[in-house]
């Protein structure tokens, strides 16, 4: 079985996915490179690692992307998660955690409206 290195998640604009990422979710910047098709930013999210990819517009017509589904974040308290989110104005795609399986989930958006989610163990 592999480990997962990263997840890859395409991205409109770099600076705000990286302000999303870092500041309202609280992931920190490992490494970024640059080059005139591609800006790559790697950040870490506990133990995973999330690449966000902008695509130059020329670029994107020459490789389509694949779709993630979601990225889900463990966390100890979804309350006071959700508390942030909604201080952040964050798209919130149900306005209360369910119960799942002894878990607590909660399904949110990111700034290119990918799906986000909070998973508390109960």
């Amino acid at each position: 079985m592999y480990n997962v290195a990263h997840i890859g998640i395409v991205v409109k604009d770099m600076d705000k996915s990286l302000e999303f990422y870092t500041t309202v979710l609280g992931c920190a910047l490992e490494e970024s490179y640059q080059d005139e098709r591609v800006h790559l930013a790697f950040i870490k999210a506990g133990q995973q690692t999330i690449e966000l990819i902008q695509y130059q517009e020329d670029s994107v017509k020459v490789r389509g992307a694949g779709i993630v589904d979601h990225i889900a974040f463990a966390v100890t308290d979804i309350a006071a998660e959700m508390d942030k989110l909604r201080q952040h104005n964050v798209t919130l795609l149900f306005d209360q955690p369910k119960v799942v399986s002894g878990k607590k989930i909660l399904f949110f958006a990111g700034p290119d409206d990918e799906r986000l989610e909070f998973v508390q163990s109960l």
